[in-house]
C-alpha cells in the first residue's frame, strides 16, 4: 500500500501547487535589480519606481489575501488557484510588452491579485490533501521553498536582466505557470479531494473586505513613511481593525469567522509565523549593506553568504517535519527557535573585525532553526482550523507572514535610514537585538502551545 501522501496526493500535484505559490515571493524580490534598467527605459527615478512597482505589489498582495481565501472557501480551492494562475499569466505577459510605465504598474497589480489568490488557496489545498501526520514535513518543504524563492529572487533577476533584458523577469514566469496549471488539471486523483462546499453560497462580505483592506493598507503605506506617518498609520490602522471586528461580529456570512481566533494553536501559530518572517526578511535586506561595508564583498560574494541561511533552511525543513512526527510539535518548535536564537545572538555579537566565518556560522544556525520551525508551526496552526474554513485560515496566516516581513523592513528603515548608518555598528546591533527579542517572544508563545497527540491516519 502506498504512503498516505503518495496514495491521496500525488507528488506532481504537490509540486504544481508549490511551483505556482513560489512565484509570488520570487516576483516580490526579483524585480529589485531590474529597477535601474526599467527606470532607463521609461526615464523614471528609482524612488518613484519602488513605489509604483514594488510597494504596489506588496500592498495589493497583503490586502487581498483574506478575500482571496474566502473566495476559495466559497468557490472551491482548485478553482480559486486556477484564477490566480490566470491573473498572474495575463499580468506577466502584459508587463513584458507594456508601452508605458503605467501599464507595467497595472500589470504588477494584476500579478499581485493573482498572487493573493494563489498563496492562501495553495496552502489550503495542501492542508486538505495531506494527511495530518505528514503535514509538518510537507509544510516544512513548502515554507522553505517560499523563503528560498524570495532570497534567490535578486540573483535570478540580475542574471535575466543582464543577459536578456528586464522584460525577461516577467516572461520567465509564463512556462512555470503553464506547467503548474497543466499538472493541477491533469491530476485525476484530485477529484476525491474537492474542498467542502457550502450548501448555499451567500453574498460576499464586501464591507468586511473594505474595512480590512483599509486597515492593512494604512498600516503598510504609513509604516513606510517618515515623520508622523508611522504613528498615524498605527492609530488609523487600529481604528480600521476595530471597525472590521465589530462588523464581522454581526455579519451574516463574515469574511473571517472570528471563532478561529478562539483557537490557541491557530493564534500562536500565526503570531510565531509573523515573528519568524520578521527576522528572516529583515536579514535579507540588512545584510547586503553590512557585508559590503564591513567585509568589502562584491554582489556575488554577498549572495553566497545569504545563500547559506537559505540552504540550511531548505535542507532542515523536512527534518523538522520528521522530528515533529517523532518528538511532538512543541519540543520541535522550541528546539528550532533555540537554534535560530543562537544564530541571532551570534549576529548581535558580530563586529567589523569578526571573521567572515562567524557570519556564515550565524546564518547557518538561523536558517537551520527557521527550517525546523516552519513546517510544524504552519501545520499545527492550519490543522486547528475547520477544513471548510481552511482558505480563510491560510489567508490569515499568509497575511501574518507578510506583515512580519513588512515590520522587519520598517525596523531597518528606521535604524538604517542612510548609507552611513548602514555600516555603523550600533544601528546594526539595535536591529539584531530586535530580532533576538522577536524570536524570544516566539519562544515564550510556543511555551503556551498545547501539545497535540500524534494523530491517527485520516480516513480515505
Amino acid at each position: 500500500m502506498n504512503s498516505p501522501v503518495d496514495q491521496h496526493a500525488p507528488r506532481r500535484f504537490i509540486a504544481a501547487i508549490v511551483l505556482g505559490a513560489a512565484l509570488v515571493p520570487l516576483n516580490s524580490t526579483m524585480i529589485a535589480v531590474a529597477l535601474p534598467a526599467i527606470g532607463e527605459t521609461y526615464q523614471v527615478s528609482p524612488g518613484d519606481l519602488t513605489i509604483w512597482l514594488v510597494t504596489s505589489y506588496l500592498l495589493v498582495n497583503i490586502v487581498l489575501q483574506t478575500p482571496a481565501g474566502k473566495l476559495g472557501d466559497m468557490l472551491g480551492r482548485r478553482r480559486a488557484f486556477n484564477i490566480g494562475l490566470s491573473l498572474f499569466v495575463i499580468g506577466a505577459l502584459v508587463a513584458a510588452f507594456a508601452p508605458l510605465l503605467e501599464v507595467v504598474t497595472l500589470s504588477r497589480i494584476l500579478m499581485a491579485a493573482g498572487g493573493a489568490m494563489l498563496m492562501p488557496n495553495a496552502t489550503a489545498l495542501l492542508r486538505n490533501v495531506i494527511v495530518e501526520e505528514r503535514r509538518s514535513r510537507v509544510f516544512g518543504y513548502y515554507g522553505a521553498m517560499l523563503g528560498a524563492s524570495a532570497a534567490i529572487g535578486p540573483l535570478i533577476g540580475g542574471i535575466l536582466t543582464q543577459y536578456f533584458g528586464w522584460k525577461a523577469i516577467f516572461l520567465v514566469n509564463i512556462p512555470v505557470l503553464l506547467l503548474s496549471w497543466y499538472l493541477v488539471q491533469s491530476d485525476t486523483h484530485y477529484d476525491r479531494f474537492k474542498s467542502a462546499q457550502r450548501e448555499s453560497v451567500k453574498a460576499f462580505d464586501y464591507i468586511g473586505m473594505l474595512l480590512l483592506g483599509f486597515a492593512l493598507g494604512v498600516l503598510v503605506v504609513g509604516l513606510k513613511g517618515d515623520g508622523y506617518w508611522p504613528f498615524a498609520a498605527l492609530v488609523f490602522g487600529a481604528l480600521g481593525f476595530f471597525g472590521f471586528i465589530r462588523w464581522e461580529q454581526h455579519a451574516t456570512d463574515p469574511l473571517v469567522d472570528l471563532k478561529l481566533f478562539k483557537s490557541v494553536p491557530f493564534v500562536i501559530g500565526g503570531s510565531v509565523t509573523g515573528l519568524h518572517n520578521l527576522g528572516m526578511y529583515a536579514l535579507l535586506f540588512q545584510l547586503p549593506f553590512l557585508l559590503r561595508e564591513w567585509y568589502q564583498l562584491d554582489a556575488s560574494s554577498i549572495g553566497a553568504v545569504l545563500l547559506t541561511m537559505m540552504i540550511f533552511m531548505v535542507f532542515l525543513a523536512p527534518i523538522g517535519g520528521r522530528l515533529s512526527e517523532l518528538l511532538g510539535t512543541r519540543p520541535t518548535i522550541l528546539g528550532g527557535l533555540m537554534v535560530a536564537l543562537a544564530g541571532m545572538i551570534l549576529l548581535l555579537l558580530t563586529t567589523g573585525s569578526t571573521p567572515i566565518l562567524w557570519m556564515f556560522v550565524s546564518l547557518a544556525l538561523v536558517g537551520a532553526g527557521l527550517g525546523i520551525v516552519s513546517g510544524p508551526i504552519h501545520s499545527t496552526a492550519l490543522s486547528a482550523a475547520p477544513a471548510e474554513q481552511s482558505g480563510v485560515a491560510a489567508s490569515v496566516i499568509s497575511t501574518m507572514r507578510y506583515l512580519g516581513g513588512m515590520a522587519g523592513i520598517t525596523i531597518i528603515s528606521i535604524f538604517l535610514n542612510d548609507t552611513e548608518s548602514a555600516g555603523m555598528l550600533t544601528p546594526n546591533r539595535i536591529c539584531f537585538a530586535i530580532y533576538v527579542a522577536a524570536y524570544l517572544m516566539a519562544f515564550l508563545l510556543v511555551l503556551a502551545f498545547p501539545e497535540r497527540k500524534k494523530p491517527a491516519s485520516d480516513p480515505a
